[in-house]
């Protein structure tokens, strides 16, 4: 290993220093980092679980700044960790931009798959659609989402798994929904997909316009050519995903 010094005139020059000094300095700076790496919670437990950890801290990040134009290098500085172990764990930044996906798909389809457990109407399950839309905690979650959309739509790479879940993951259970509260199955399908396109759209309008008042009175008018169908209010529990 070698280091640069002063010399009596002033000029640098270059040593050696002996191996075993080298070899204590370099362990030295190892436990340093790994001290600073286990304060900001990133190397405790499993891979697997440091990897989970980075990522939810990363969508954080994400939810509060957009995806923008960052490097691994900004991005680590203000997770307080190294670009190394983002490196490490997603390989590239576009490595990471998959996982942030595979990530908010997951979001989704957990949240779809949780209907599938609650024994509710037609018109609850609408209603607690538009509370979870406008649930200012998830302000930042839904503008990520949106800005993920806009990258799917545009054909980015690390969005393509998305392309297949966006919409026919929820017509499916949605169609069923509607077919259990009267419909038959050609009109279930056609109001699946309405549905979708509303509480979309309205969850744009929201986000734009900030105007909780006249969306709210906009999903209340959407819901009433529902309630008088058969099973509006009787049993309508969605099938689950398989």
């Amino acid at each position: 290993m070698r280091f640069a010094l002063a010399s009596a005139s002033g000029a640098i020059t270059s040593a050696r220093l002996p191996m075993t000094v080298g070899k204590k300095r370099t362990k030295a700076l190892k436990l340093r980092k790994r001290g600073t790496a286990a304060h900001m919670g990133f190397v405790l437990g499993p891979r697997a679980e440091t990897k989970q950890r980075m990522l939810a801290a990363t969508m954080q990040y994400l939810r509060e700044n957009g995806l923008g134009d960052f490097t691994l290098r900004q991005l680590a500085e203000r997770l307080g960790t190294s670009h190394r172990l983002l490196i490490y764990h997603f390989g590239t930044k576009e490595g990471l931009l998959v996982a942030v996906v595979e990530e908010i798909e997951r979001e989704q389809q957990s949240w779809l798959m949780s209907l599938s457990e609650r024994d509710m109407t037609l018109m609850q399950l609408m209603q607690l659609a538009w509370e979870r839309t406008c649930d200012p905690q998830l302000d930042s979650h839904l503008r990520l989402f949106v800005e993920v959309y806009g990258h799917a739509l545009q054909g980015r790479a690390h969005t393509a798994p998305l392309l297949d879940t966006l919409v026919d993951a929820w017509l499916g259970p949605l169609n069923d929904l509607f077919q259990r509260a009267g419909m038959t199955a050609a009109q279930a399908r056609v109001h699946a997909r309405l549905w979708m396109a509303t509480v979309r759209g309205l969850m744009l309008d929201l986000l734009t316009t900030r105007d909780l008042a006249a969306t709210t009175e906009a999903w209340k008018h959407f819901m009433a050519q529902y309630d008088s169908l058969p099973g509006a209010h009787g049993p309508g529990r969605l099938r689950k995903c398989p």
